[in-house]
Formats: C-alpha cells, structure tokens, sequence
C-alpha cells in the first residue's frame, strides 16, 4: 500500500507505507520525517518544503503544482527507497534507517 497525498498549501507530501498506527515520527532531517510502529517498522514518510526537496532531488525548480503529479514507488532494503517519477524524470530519495536506533 503506497499512497501519495500532497497539500499543495503547506508544501508537505505523505507517503503512506502501511496502514498500521504509528507510533512515534522519527525526525531524519529537518524537512523529513519517518512514522514508526511501536516495533520499529516504517509506516509513513512526511516531506515537508516538498517542491524543494523534489527539486532537489531533480536538480531543476520543481513548482508545487507539479508535486502533485508524482508517482512514487517504495523499495525496502537497508534504507526506504522513495523512487519519484515526475514525467520521463526519475530520482530516488534514500532514507537510512536511523530510525531502528536504540535511543528511539
């Protein structure tokens, strides 16, 4: 289950992983965070700013309209893979999971 939802007022993207509860956000960057069950387990990732952080990724000025437009697939393996495709443009937006940290 991979659901986008963008709000193209406040600039912040949602990517839904699961449908479990979240448990607590783990902050990855300022603009980034990570929804975590009460094990540990990604449920959702929150971009915030996401236009710059789309054009970022895109190397080119992404407008807030377009965010809209995305598609978004998720690959798990020793990081979240957020893989955008906007168009014939394509990035990927690693996550490392310092989220499973022991502090957390």
């Amino acid at each position: 289950m991979n659901r986008m939802q963008y709000d193209e007022d406040s600039d912040s993207l949602y990517v839904t992983i699961s449908a479990k509860p979240a448990y607590l956000t783990a902050e990855i960057s300022p603009r980034i965070g990570v929804d975590v069950t009460a094990e540990g387990r990604p449920v959702g990732v929150e971009i915030l700013e996401a236009s710059k952080v789309v054009s970022d990724l895109l190397q080119r000025k992404v407008e807030r309209s377009e965010v809209k437009r995305l598609l978004c697939r998720i690959n798990e393996d020793d990081a979240i893979y957020l893989n955008f495709t906007l168009g014939s443009e394509h990035a990927a937006l690693a996550l490392p999971k310092a989220y499973k940290s022991p502090i957390l």
